[in-house]
């Protein structure tokens, strides 16, 4: 075929042009609307649903009452609150004082984390591990919020280690998170994580019972992105084996006794010759001294070993254990016949 039309050709499609057998570009009627695509964009479209993620977070907030009861002598009570997806640039609101917030440090190669306390849930927590017994409610607290001194800041960390201990028990199974507390940040700047294009989930823990509010926890998308299908898969985090039974197992096992024999080496007689022997004889074995001996537990061949003494006793001394095919040339098991 020519690389280029005809002159013939070029009149035919022009006529056909005008007489609107052929739709020019931008007339057609069944292209779409154009839409304007950012291919250098960090905007992440996330579909459905996260189960295993509600499921972390509901183990994240039972360690979590239980461990702020213990350490405030409250009866405390913790709900999770759907997850959600925020752009870091739409987080400043819930950064802004008097919310107080931490920096969280995830663990070598993971990043960087945030605990939000919400407007007098810091307070309100001070107060409980100072020893004030007393159920408060935040609107008794003070609207501003005065910057935290050293000795604030050291309790609230002490206190943020429950829910750091909460959220690496939790999502061991997922990712191994290695949390901890690093430093509280007034100014929302301050406590910048991400680039503010990114992603982040922000997952809501609801307090109830000695104590009101909300603490919420930030996790870059970023971070949680290599276990995508784990956390979209069905929940499976409370179907883990109970390692207690497996143990207890094993110790009972370790108890049991077994048989094990060296086997010195073999011979095979006649049983007239048997009947012949009398003491002093000498019976050759089909093993030289040199060589390595079989040792069986419970009758299978599982360790190699030597002739030794111990303690003025004679002893095997085992040199390796043996695999689970057989030695190439070993010789064919025969009955126990002769044994020695």
């Amino acid at each position: 075929m020519p690389a280029t039309l005809s002159p013939e050709e070029v009149k035919a499609l022009m006529s056909a042009i005008q007489d609107g057998k052929v739709a020019t570009e931008g007339t057609g009627g069944r292209r779409g609307p154009v839409a304007n695509y950012d291919l250098t964009s960090q905007d992440r479209i996330i579909r459905g649903q996260m189960p295993t993620l509600d499921a972390i977070n509901e183990q994240i907030a039972q360690q979590l009452a239980i461990g702020l009861t213990g350490r405030t002598r409250l009866a405390i009570r913790v709900a999770p609150a759907a997850a959600t997806l925020l752009k870091f640039a739409d987080l400043s609101p819930l950064l802004a004082p008097p919310a107080s917030v931490c920096v969280l440090g995830l663990g070598s190669g993971f990043g960087f984390g945030l605990a939000v306390l919400e407007p007098g849930v810091g307070d309100q927590l001070l107060a409980a591990a100072l020893g004030d017994r007393r159920s408060r409610q935040p609107e008794a607290m003070a609207e501003s919020r005065h910057d935290l001194t050293a000795v604030e800041q050291g309790v609230l960390k002490r206190l943020l280690t429950v829910f750091t201990d909460a959220i690496a028990a939790a999502w061991e199974p997922v990712m191994p998170f290695r949390p901890e507390p690093l430093r509280f940040e007034l100014d929302p700047r301050m406590a910048s994580i991400a680039p503010p294009s990114d992603v982040g989930i922000v997952s809501g823990f609801e307090l109830s019972g000695g104590m009101e509010g909300r603490l919420q926890l930030v996790i870059p998308y970023a971070v949680v992105e290599p276990a995508k299908q784990i956390l979209s898969a069905p929940r499976q985090l409370s179907q883990g084996a109970d390692h207690r039974a497996a143990t207890a197992m094993m110790r009972e096992i370790e108890q049991v006794r077994v048989d094990i024999r060296g086997l010195l080496g073999r011979t095979r007689i006649t049983l007239s010759r048997l009947l012949e022997l009398t003491p002093g004889e000498v019976l050759l074995l089909d093993h030289d001294e040199a060589s390595p001996l079989p040792i069986s537990v419970q009758g299978r061949e599982k360790m190699l070993g030597s002739p030794s003494i111990s303690g003025g006793a004679m002893a095997m001394k085992i040199e390796h254990a043996l695999g689970a095919l057989p030695r190439p040339g070993a010789p064919i098991r025969s009955a126990p016949r002769g044994e020695r």
